[in-house]
């Protein structure tokens, strides 16, 4: 893990900060601090005090998760380039929900809260940004929890490979349109709650003729035949 200062400039890159003036990107580039983590590094770990902070995936991605007393692991979020996370120890959580892990090379921007309290003061449309992130968190909840607990094993990983499609975009090519992001088994099977090999065994299934999608080693998923997967993510 190593810790650098970001410049100005760099912050702009970030859609939440590009409407602020220089001298604001300048006080806050000078308290923040640009994380890089290796893949498969934490970030921090589920039950450790964290400091409140604004945290931001500069570079690369963050997999939030999330281990239950039995020892099953779930992974609650994929956080993509771009997107604020740790949203719930923001304000008065000191010990982090779960376990932050860098899913590729990743920077993590953090700012904090301290740090944020007199621009969040004098600057309204931060303030307006931090509601309009925290509703989306608490749908995305919502919409979490309704899919594990409702569906059948299939239903629930059709609707999230389609929603990864919506949410990250994919690109066209000449079999189907493959995944920006990367969905290995063990990601997919986390965080639907289903097995390992029922993951593997329905993402082989979808692969045959007639072929919904091809799925290539380290999670890169060509979706072939959108329709035939919606129908796959409807409710029997």
């Amino acid at each position: 893990m190593a810790v650098l200062t970001p410049t100005p400039a760099e912050l702009r890159k970030l859609e939440f900060f590009n409407s602020l003036a220089e001298g604001e990107l300048e006080t806050l580039a000078s308290r923040a601090r640009l994380v890089r983590l290796d893949s498969g590094e934490a970030l921090f770990h589920e039950g450790m005090p964290i400091e409140p902070a604004l945290r931001f995936v500069y570079v690369g991605g963050i997999q939030i998760r999330k281990t239950a007393a039995s020892g099953k692991e779930t992974v609650l979020r994929l956080i993509r380039q771009g997107e604020m996370f740790g949203v719930a120890a923001l304000f008065d959580r000191k010990v982090a929900p779960g376990s932050a892990i860098a899913s590729e090379p990743t920077q993590v921007l953090e700012i904090p809260m301290h740090d944020m309290i007199e621009h969040l003061r004098t600057a309204p449309e931060i303030a307006v940004k931090l509601l309009i992130t925290f509703a989306q968190r608490l749908r995305d909840s919502q919409d979490t929890l309704h899919m594990v607990i409702s569906g059948r094993a299939k239903t629930r990983l059709a609707r999230l490979i389609l929603s990864t499609i919506d949410q990250d975009g994919a690109v066209k090519g000449p079999e189907g349109y493959r995944l920006k992001t990367k969905l290995p088994h063990a990601t997919m099977s986390r965080m639907v709650g289903i097995t390992y090999e029922e993951c593997v065994r329905l993402i082989r299934d979808w692969s045959h003729d007639p072929a919904l999608l091809r799925y290539e080693r380290g999670g890169v998923i060509t979706v072939i035949d959108r329709a035939g997967l919606e129908r796959q993510a409807q409710d029997d």
